[in-house]
């Protein structure tokens, strides 16, 4: 069997599926090959910030996203204290979070670039990248044991943090970039409409503070998302064990939580993210990288979704042009805008999640932070990535300044 279509994309999570979405949308043929059926599960905190938000607007979403769990900011546990932390009023960004259990959200989006127009084979294994004289044009899929033949003008590679056919395209990720490392449950709570995003900064390992965070998302339908992740910045993060890190978070949350082997509703989930945009360049000759396959996780948070919607929705618009102007089989301009969107930010959190690998640094950082609201409000405007151009207040200077210092080498 053979298909022939415009553009071709390797896996239907959250860049796969926003890249569908924009292109169906503009009148291209989209194929998109999904290894899992869906619903499927996936390790992650179910968070969406302001910046998932506005993308899922765009797709039109607005109307389910008001049904969703909504959060005002963040919930900071710490050092004996606790911060309530709203969202910035920025015209850029939505004031608000959401929680969404991502089986039922990546469910939701894919199906909307379906209703775009885009064609979808979920159960299909992409096997092996087809090159004609070092131009990617498709690829062989396998579905039901049959062999498919996907030939396309553009191949987008959204498998997420596999591997396999980002490799075939000559992308390696950088070895010495940051790396998360995560792990989550689900539990029945009555505390599930907290109206925030709570997070347990005090996360360790022994006597050691760890560079990373705990977190319980309310999902507003009986349970709680609870997890915790940590970064490989410092020394022993090979040597731990995310299971008993689990076991040691849960036993130590508040006792209103309820959360315990007697309430746990699945099994704990872990996987590694990627970080930083540690897979470079993300274009090549007939192919684009999109989202967690270009490593474009955000390093002061972990957040990825967000990510995976915003370098969806901007290969889309790269390729769209392309198709209409028969330009060239490589675009650097895609490579040069999320340089340009994402370079001083992500360098900034590298150097960040770098520092705070350092334990003792790590404990006085969370300690001055929890003394001052001002500072944890600003530390989640950077740590979010809600820079806004319109804006020109004092928090907004500063994350503006400390792009600029990332820019100076040290």
């Amino acid at each position: 069997m053979s298909t022939e279509v415009d553009v071709a994309i390797v896996g239907g999570g959250p860049s796969g599926a926003a890249a569908a979405h924009f292109l169906a949308s503009r009148g291209h043929s989209v194929l998109v090959c999904e290894k899992k059926t869906f619903p499927r599960e996936k390790t992650c905190g179910d968070g969406l910030t302001p910046r998932a938000v506005k993308v899922l607007a765009e797709m039109g979403l607005q109307d389910e996203l008001e049904t969703w769990e909504h959060v005002r900011g963040l919930r900071v546990h710490a050092a004996g204290k606790v911060l309530e932390l709203p969202f910035p009023q920025l015209p850029a960004w939505s004031d608000y979070g959401l929680v969404k259990p991502r089986k039922d959200l990546d469910k939701l989006v894919l199906e909307r670039a379906e209703t775009a127009g885009a064609k979808v084979l979920q159960g299909t294994e992409v096997k092996q990248a087809i090159f004609d004289r070092g131009v990617v044009t498709g690829f062989i899929a396998q579905r039901d044991g049959q062999k498919e033949t996907v030939s396309a003008k553009w191949v987008l590679s959204a498998e997420g943090a596999a591997t396999k056919f980002t490799r075939q395209l000559g992308r390696d990720r950088a070895l010495d970039y940051p790396m998360g490392l995560a792990i989550r449950q689900y539990f029945k709570s009555p505390m599930q409409h907290s109206g925030w995003f709570e997070a347990y900064l005090d996360v360790r390992s022994g006597p050691e503070a760890l560079p990373g965070y705990g977190w319980v998302f309310p999902v507003g339908d009986g349970t709680v998302n609870a997890g915790v992740g940590v970064l490989s910045t410092f020394g022993g993060w090979r040597d731990v064990n995310l299971n008993r890190l689990q076991e040691s978070f849960i036993r130590g949350l508040p006792a209103e939580w309820e959360v315990s082997h007697q309430t746990v509703c699945s099994k704990p989930r872990g996987g590694r993210l990627f970080m930083g945009g540690s897979v470079w360049p993300p274009h090549g000759p007939g192919f684009l990288l999109v989202g967690d396959a270009a490593g474009m996780i955000n390093p002061c948070n972990g957040e990825g979704i967000a990510y995976g919607y915003e370098t969806g929705r901007i290969a889309a618009r790269h390729v769209d042009e392309a198709l209409r102007n028969g330009s060239s089989p490589a675009l650097p301009g895609y490579t040069e805008e999320l340089k340009e969107t994402y370079g001083p930010y992500y360098r900034l959190g590298r150097r960040f999640v770098k520092r705070i690998g350092n334990p003792v640094f790590m404990e006085k950082l969370v300690s001055l932070g929890m003394s001052s609201k001002s500072i944890m409000s600003f530390a989640l405007t950077l740590l979010g990535n809600l820079e806004d151009s319109k804006s020109n207040n004092l928090q907004q200077r500063g994350f503006r300044f400390l792009k600029l210092l990332a820019e100076v080498k040290p």
